[in-house]
């Protein structure tokens, strides 16, 4: 991918305005023009890359959001978290183009969603449309704009996937461009001694002086042993022009005459290992300092396909010997800065010592099961991205630290002797809730980390709060809203009635709001229910059944 830069930058140009979108003619805008990003693809994430591209929308909802070619819906779903509301239009050059944290659909799409979900009796789906189902037409409306979901605030959330491989592409390499007349701006880096086996030496690291295009330093005497190489890692601002925004850095390389070329180019992502961006960049040191590193060499195991060249990015440097590195960074126009780095370690080399074993540390490739009484601990192979020390203690119920990033989520299982008592319990990690489900008469649940883990029994069912417009009488628009909380499981299910018959509503979880739209005028004698349920089982149901006033 490295050769083609030149190309893109002749065929994308440069264009007056920083941060504007546009595309070729394969292509329409997903919303009216100008487009305007705030995010871009491949940009550090807690736990994930960005897959796509954030267009803002000025803090306003409900804009036209447009199909950018010709194709089909072949999946929309609604959540409370996440994506929220988004649909998923399949094209037929091969891409899916994804539209994320809408507020309502457009009307004949909205119409197939309330169908179906009235079918299942469920506010949140998930379904897989085939081809004839909803075709859409380039520039054709689809939806509006909005903030549901994970979303932090009002905008649209836009990716491109491959439909065969479902990987996120980089839109800016698709046919998508924007104005960038700015270069990279290396702002921090940092040198990593490496082992034999291509891990991080621990508490062997350095963090080099201000940037400038060319810098010298020298490593402090038993930074290395014998066996033992460096690794480089960068802090970059990818600015649009010189006084406009930046976003995160597309592509970087290092190089020396001796020991050829390593780099990372943002282009495409495997969802499926989205949180390996915790080893490509330095997690540990980004908790501590809010700054991010993005390391120039790569660790064992890790599966990301970001790196077009082989070998894992260490370089040697010999005792009472400097070695010099070019490192260039490019953001996806084609615009690039060049820095030079001499770095010298003018000390003999410490015996090679074996930094981790089996014994007394997780290693990657390896899986681990643990059981303790009536508890149960899984570790997949490949779920630590580098060794991790072993801590333990069963009888505790304790293993490892809480703050261990992890690749996959272990497996926790409580094996209850009376299962009819297990209904209302939950397990946890570090005090938090788990998503549980019962399997065998176990209490079954996934964890995204280590630490304590337990069981908590939650008896108490989710609270509501009506809000004031919430009223049975003839001048009420229908539109009802219930301030929404969960002491403890959390919230699993809600669903709203009308004269028994079913009717949309939507959680905003961020907000722990309810929202439903009842059918008004309001007859007399109508009578409304509401259904909540924990994850623990717990269910609230409110009623509310009253002559109506007066009309007036």
């Amino acid at each position: 991918m490295l050769k083609y830069f030149l190309c893109y930058a002749l065929f994308f140009g440069h264009f007056a305005s920083a941060q504007i979108l546009n595309c070729d003619t394969s292509w329409v805008l997903p919303m009216a023009s100008p487009v305007e990003l705030s995010a871009g693809f491949g940009d550090l994430r807690p736990n994930h890359f960005h897959m796509g591209i954030d267009i803002r929308t000025a803090g306003k909802e409900n804009l036209p959001i447009y199909a950018i070619a010709d194709g089909y819906v072949s999946r929309m779903k609604v959540s409370s978290v996440g994506y929220g509301w988004v649909l998923y239009i399949d094209h037929p050059n091969g891409y899916t183009s994804v539209y994320a944290h809408c507020n309502r659909f457009a009307a004949h799409i909205q119409k197939k969603y309330l169908d179906t979900a009235a079918i299942l009796a469920q506010n949140e789906i998930d379904v897989l449309l085939g081809p004839h189902q909803i075709p859409v037409h380039k520039g054709e409306q689809i939806a509006f704009s909005g903030n549901t979901g994970g979303s932090s605030g009002p905008h649209l959330h836009f990716e491109l996937r491959d439909t065969k491989t479902e990987r996120a592409l980089n839109p800016l390499l698709h046919g998508f461009k924007v104005s960038d007349s700015g270069q990279p701006v290396l702002s921090g880096m940092r040198i990593y001694a490496i082992d034999q086996n291509g891990f991080e030496v621990p508490a062997k690291s350095l963090v080099l002086g201000a940037p400038q295009k060319t810098l010298k330093t020298q490593l402090p005497a038993g930074f290395l042993r014998e066996g033992d190489r460096i690794g480089i890692a960068i802090q970059v601002e990818d600015y649009f022009s010189k006084a406009g925004r930046s976003l995160g850095l597309f592509s970087a390389e290092v190089w020396t005459e001796k020991e050829g070329h390593f780099a990372f180019e943002l282009d495409e992502i495997d969802f499926a290992d989205a949180r390996y961006i915790n080893t490509h960049h330095d997690f540990a040191y980004a908790q501590s300092t809010k700054k991010k590193f993005q390391k120039l060499f790569r660790a064992p195991y890790n599966p990301l396909t970001i790196y077009p060249y082989e070998g894992n990015g260490s370089f040697e440097i010999g005792a009472m010997d400097s070695t010099h590195f070019a490192i260039m960074l490019r953001d996806v126009n084609g615009n690039e800065c060049q820095y030079e780095l001499w770095v010298a370690y003018l000390h003999p080399k410490m015996p090679a010592k074996n930094t981790y074993n089996s014994q007394s540390h997780w290693m990657p490739n390896e899986a681990y099961s643990y059981e303790s009484g009536l508890w149960k601990l899984q570790i997949d192979s490949f779920t630590f991205f580098e060794p991790v020390r072993k801590s333990i203690d069963l009888p505790s119920k304790r293993i490892g630290s809480g703050q261990v990033q992890l690749a996959r989520q272990v497996h926790l299982s409580y094996q209850f002797k009376d299962s009819s008592a297990a209904e209302q319990y939950v397990l946890t990690m570090n005090g938090a809730p788990l998503a549980c489900r019962f399997e065998d008469g176990k209490l079954c649940a996934e964890a995204k980390m280590l630490g304590t883990f337990g069981l908590r029994k939650d008896e108490l069912a989710p609270t509501l709060i009506g809000q004031a417009n919430n009223k049975l009488d003839s001048l009420n628009n229908g539109a009802w809203t219930w301030l929404l909380k969960d002491d403890f499981s959390g919230v699993a299910s809600y669903s709203c009635w009308q004269n028994g018959k079913w009717i949309p509503a939507y959680y905003d979880a961020k907000n722990q709001l309810l929202r439903a739209q009842f059918e008004v005028p309001f007859l007399p004698g109508t009578s409304i229910e509401i259904r909540v349920s924990d994850a623990a089982g717990n269910q609230r149901v409110i009623q509310s059944s009253t002559p109506l006033a007066p009309f007036k």
